[in-house]
């Protein structure tokens, strides 16, 4: 017997337990036996083909699969069959993902939190979307303490994770991160409010962005991707979407390459504001402060290094001292776009520059080439007093 999109409300007590089944459920339940079977509770990882991958929430037929209303409680709340889950209500005990296929989290008007690890935890799915319904505020938020240290954010998924929709959420990462994905991280859409002690968002083979309003309030990395032992990931890509970063380290961070298509970008504190092992710029509006460089491209495993600004409009300040607004341990190209700087040392590079095109600034001054000037402090005049310089 197969599901068409069948809706079922579960009312949890304690004699529940913790444990969601959609076919066997130890709540009174409004719903016919199914002879399909219920995921195997000794599945701890993906079995999934990272081949499969897909590029957005929307390729997933969620018509095929059934869909189940959840009141939460303090019981806690553990899913173990691919689905759609509606969450509304308040539970102090968490949320657990561990299936084999796709799973869709509807969060509509939710408060998760967790007193020992992750308040939203995918041990295992094939992709796993958090939907923001329209009109709804979510909060999520983990301890300060977690009984598994290496799950490290208030949001973590072993797997492919996307969040989307148009509904708010506000994350609290007490722990160390913010939202964290092993695999793929893509945000589609949602407003999302975010603090976290260290590093906002991370993905790790992929950051990727198309839409949404992202405001990330972090001791660390503000958004990154992580994986740093193959090249071909480890990769950020924003297309669209607003969003705005403090961060106590990198604001926007890549091990291998960082693009940005399109998409509002602004840094207000940052030690290094975009950083990859090459950083491409081909549209968008971006304006970003950085106490050390503001635009960094530099690597330890790739020999693939280099600047790359074709369009967009581009705002850059630095901090006093050895600092530089752009700087490449490789080239630097700048073809198209606005760039406007204000920096002692406006750009630094190991490699070749090349000015081709656009419109470039310096210090309120139009330039007609590139002229090293880094390390910073080589090209310009006296900083002023107080955190950011007034040149």
């Amino acid at each position: 017997m197969t599901f068409s999109k069948t809706l079922k409300k579960l009312s949890y007590s304690l004699v529940c337990g913790l444990t969601l089944l959609v076919t066997a459920a130890c709540a009174t339940q409004t719903t016919s036996s199914s002879s399909s079977t219920a995921t195997s509770n000794t599945t701890s990882t993906s079995t999934k083909d990272t081949n499969s991958s897909i590029a957005n929430s929307a390729d997933i037929d969620w018509s095929s699969l059934p869909t189940t209303e959840v009141s939460l409680s303090d019981n806690g709340l553990t899913i173990t069959e691919a689905g759609t889950y509606v969450l509304s209500g308040k539970t102090t005990g968490g949320v657990r993902v561990k299936a084999t296929g796709n799973v869709r989290i509807i969060l509509a008007g939710a408060t998760i939190s967790s007193a020992d690890n992750a308040a939203l935890y995918v041990e295992s799915a094939e992709n796993t979307v958090i939907e923001l319904q329209d009109g709804t505020t979510n909060t999520v938020s983990d301890a300060t303490v977690h009984r598994d240290t290496t799950i490290e954010g208030a949001i973590y998924s072993k797997d492919d994770l996307f969040i989307t929709g148009n509904g708010s959420l506000s994350v609290d990462g007490n722990y160390q991160d913010g939202i964290v994905s092993n695999d793929n991280l893509t945000i589609e859409g949602g407003n999302i409010k975010l603090t976290a002690t260290d590093d906002g968002i991370r993905g790790k083979d992929a950051m990727i962005v198309t839409g949404g309003t992202i405001s990330i309030l972090a001791g660390g990395d503000g958004l990154k991707a992580t994986n740093s032992e193959d090249t071909a990931k480890g990769y950020t890509h924003i297309t669209g979407g607003t969003i705005t970063v403090e961060a106590g380290d990198d604001a926007i961070k890549a091990e291998s390459s960082l693009t940005i298509d399109g998409g509002e970008i602004k840094v207000t504190s940052s030690v290094e504001a975009l950083e990859g092992a090459n950083v491409t710029i081909n549209g968008g509006t971006i304006d970003v402060y950085a106490s050390d460089d503001a635009i960094n491209a530099s690597s330890s495993v790739s020999s693939n290094i280099f600047i790359k600004i074709t369009g967009g409009h581009l705002k850059i300040e630095v901090g006093q001292g050895d600092t530089d607004a752009i700087d490449s341990n490789g080239d630097l190209f700048i073809s198209g776009g606005t760039v406007d700087i204000t920096a002692q040392s406006a750009f630094d590079y190991d490699g070749v520059a090349e000015f081709t095109g656009g419109t470039l600034i310096v210090n309120g001054q139009t330039q007609t080439q590139i002229t090293a000037t880094g390390p910073g402090g080589m090209g310009g005049g006296p900083a002023g007093g107080g955190g950011r310089p007034s040149w």
